[in-house]
């Protein structure tokens, strides 16, 4: 089945992490048998019609904007609800809240409408007034619900969406298991560089159990979710506060943490050491130790995330430093090439080389994510 993404244009250039959620959003449809997914960019404040869109298409996803453009926003929810020929009711005896009536309705965190859901001639339309992604656990519950209603619902191919660390490296799914079970499962390699396994329900508890085991660490979510979500819960349950010391990430390792609501409970700082000279004086790093493995090594790495973690007082701290390109590349260190460290207050230290693919920017947001993952092998390694 085809789904479609319907959104005000640059709607998801307007902050790092994509509202929709998207690549997880998209993974979170393949669970639910989705298996492509279309865009389409509305001007601000065009009305939308669903009877319009093909009917391959079983499930549209309609993102407001009412945060920050009410009345663009208000006339493609207007327009909406009319070609569906819904009305609005109020949500419950003795409520003051409205919904729409005849629809579902898909509530935030706190318990308020914040978008629907209706099924209507064979496909589903949902519209969301928070960010899509916001929403996501609401709205996966609501499709498979709608889905089940179905007579064919026994049909549709449903999966397990598994997420696994590449870290810069090779990944190959046969190295884990059998090979008339690969045929079974699908390997999708994610922008931020790590894999999505799409493990069919029918592949059993005890195909799900060896595959834990052979994966390991390096098994991080069972469910589509950004790795920085994931990654704030386990700070927080773990009550670790980190900082970050980055060279060619420029900062985007701690805007990532920080794009997490409640982040301010673990992140406390990040030193942004670009140049030489800020390495040398922001963090303290020894000019005799650059000058020894260059500004791009993995003594530089570790001695960064020390001199951060000093400096800081967090109980975590992580470095990167790197050749993001097009230049500054050798035949020692080409393009790609990244040294990231991390060490915390219990005196626990890990180190990796990876070697990234792709643009200046691929590389930058790859790197960024194996900092994460050095992270979240420091809480596990500190867990009992």
């Amino acid at each position: 089945m085809k789904s479609l993404l319907v959104m005000q244009r640059w709607r998801e250039t307007e902050s790092l992490a994509p509202s929709s959620g998207r690549p997880h959003l998209d993974l979170l449809l393949n669970c639910l048998g989705f298996s492509e997914m279309g865009i389409l960019e509305l001007e601000p404040g065009a009305a939308f019609d669903p009877g319009v869109v093909d009917e391959e298409v079983g499930l549209i996803l309609v993102q407001g904007q009412s945060h920050c453009c009410n009345m663009d926003s208000s006339r493609l929810r207007r327009s909406l609800l009319s070609n569906l020929s819904l009305s609005l009711g109020l949500d419950g005896e003795g409520s003051d809240r409205l919904r729409v009536v005849g629809a579902k309705p898909l509530y935030d965190g706190g318990g308020d409408p914040a978008g629907f859901a209706i099924k209507r001639q064979g496909r589903i339309i949902a519209y969301f007034e928070n960010a899509i992604w916001e929403l996501h656990k609401a709205l996966a519950e609501t499709v498979y619900a709608l889905l089940s209603e179905e007579q064919n619902f026994r049909r549709v191919r449903f999966y397990n969406c598994w997420l696994v660390e590449r870290g810069g490296s090779s990944f190959e799914i046969s190295d884990y298991i059998e090979e008339e079970e690969v045929l079974q499962c699908q390997v999708k390699y994610l922008p931020d560089g790590d894999v999505a396994l799409l493990i069919p329900a029918f592949m059993g508890q005890v195909f799900g159990d060896r595959l834990k085991e052979r994966l390991a660490d390096r098994l991080y979510a069972v469910t589509p979710e950004p790795l920085e979500e994931g990654l704030g819960d386990l700070l927080r349950s773990s009550r670790s506060t980190v900082t970050t010391a980055e060279s060619c990430t420029a900062g985007l390792l701690s805007a990532r943490l920080a794009s997490v609501a409640g982040s301010s409970d673990y992140l406390l700082s990040g030193f942004v050491t670009y140049a030489r000279q800020a390495k040398i004086d922001g963090l303290g790093v020894s000019e005799k130790l650059i000058d020894q493995h260059g500004e791009v090594s993995r003594e530089v790495a570790l001695a960064m995330a020390q001199e951060a973690l000093s400096a800081s007082g967090a109980t975590l701290s992580v470095s990167v430093t790197g050749i993001a390109g097009p230049g500054g590349g050798s035949v020692q260190k080409p393009v790609g090439t990244v040294y990231l460290a991390a060490v915390s207050q219990c005196g626990i230290t890990l180190e990796h080389k990876g070697f990234y693919r792709g643009d200046r920017d691929r590389i930058r947001y790859q790197a960024s994510q194996t900092a994460l993952h050095l992270l979240r092998r420091l809480l596990l390694k500190k867990s009992p």
